[in-house]
């Protein structure tokens, strides 16, 4: 079975497009695309739920079962009504193929203490409050416990935000990348001057949830996708009998250098092989690959 995960698309179309024409067009009814959340800002978007739609319907076009989620940019109640196309936010679900079953199951939005500008994002969730983490746990317990019955072959755990120390160390924002920022909002028709001139912290961290971290090294999934932390987008890590990938971003801003991402997954009954490629066109020459991409 094949399966392609993307994320934070930040409702740029031409990106989704450029994406698509670089898929295999012959296995479009065999394969399966996951939106890892970021579909779109609601918070800057006059337009959030056409785009939502417009994307989605893209991406759903080409290829047997669209599997999303909404990442904290996104709206929590977002459900688009596609034939092949599911929110699997605090949801679970089995595909059959190729005699093999696949489990899936999920958790939208992200950690409020994983986020600088909180007014940007609309689907965040205190995990430091017990009610909260509490909640967020049982969610997932379930849902791994109703996909446990059909016996699966592999369970996949998708998030928009990753485990705490696994794929989530942020570094210091450089003045170019707030740049690159500020310019990504003008070009949402919001103007750079709402990110404000407050000072952000030099200091890396770690962003990812505990409440995700805590589960998966209890009950191990076999394969772990997420999100959220652009610049350790590609990541791959193996450790306790799951395998992590992070899979930002498809967008090309705020860093143009590092987006254009997107995982290639093939499950078979012997084993995953994986490999991360680029909607970037490598042949081009040095001074063509910065007009079109810089």
């Amino acid at each position: 079975m094949d399966l392609i995960a993307i994320s934070d698309i930040y409702g740029d179309t031409r990106i989704t497009k450029e994406f698509l024409l670089k898929l295999d067009n012959s296995k479009k009814n065999d394969r399966i695309i996951i939106v890892a959340g970021d579909i779109d800002i609601k918070m800057l978007s006059d337009d959030y739920y056409q785009n939502v739609n417009k994307i989605l319907r893209l991406l759903s076009e080409n290829c047997r079962l669209l599997i999303y989620l909404p990442g904290d940019s996104d709206a929590e109640d977002l459900n688009i009504h596609q034939e092949n196309t599911i929110n699997i936010d605090k949801n679970n679900l089995v595909i059959e193929k190729d005699d093999m079953k696949i489990g899936f199951f999920g958790l939208g939005g992200a950690p409020a203490h994983s986020v600088r500008e909180k007014r940007f994002s609309a689907y965040l969730w205190d995990e430091n409050i017990p009610t909260v983490r509490e909640s967020l746990m049982t969610n997932l317990k379930i849902n791994l416990e109703k996909l446990m019955i059909s016996q699966p072959d592999y369970i996949i755990l998708i998030t928009h935000a990753p485990p705490y120390g696994t794929a989530d160390y942020s570094t210091p924002i450089t003045i170019k990348e707030e740049v690159l920022l500020g310019e990504f909002l003008e070009e949402l028709g919001k103007g750079s001057e709402k990110i404000g001139r407050k000072r952000l912290s030099r200091n890396p961290r770690h962003l990812g949830s505990r409440v995700i971290k805590e589960f998966v090294k209890y009950y191990k999934p076999d394969i772990h996708i997420f999100a959220h932390i652009h610049k350790q987008g590609g990541k791959i890590i193996t450790k306790n009998g799951t395998i992590f990938y992070n899979v930002s971003h498809l967008s090309p801003l705020p860093y143009r250098l590092t987006g254009r991402k997107f995982l290639l997954l093939r499950l078979t009954k012997q084993g995953v092989t994986y490999s991360f490629n680029s909607v970037v066109t490598k042949s081009l020459s040095f001074q063509d690959f910065l007009e079109a991409y810089l």
